[in-house]
């Protein structure tokens, strides 16, 4: 599932509830130069690996889609 989140006035994002109640109330946010990962402080490192390479899979996904599609 893919969520477009935007910043309000100050600065602020707003999760989705759904987002929030799975991640609860303290997160950690660990950003490179074009990309980010969120995950809830205390999860550790082989869990969030493991879903970063689920979520990788799903990019390629998507971009051999979009690649075949251009065809």
């Amino acid at each position: 599932m893919e969520y477009k989140l935007k910043t309000g006035p100050q600065g602020h994002i707003y999760f989705p509830k759904k987002i929030r109640e799975v991640f609860g109330e303290n997160w950690k946010f660990l950003p490179n130069a074009n990309a980010a990962v969120i995950y809830s402080e205390g999860t550790d490192a082989e869990t969030v690996i493991a879903s970063l390479r689920v979520i990788i899979a799903d990019l390629k996904l998507r971009r051999n889609k979009k690649e075949n599609y251009k065809k």
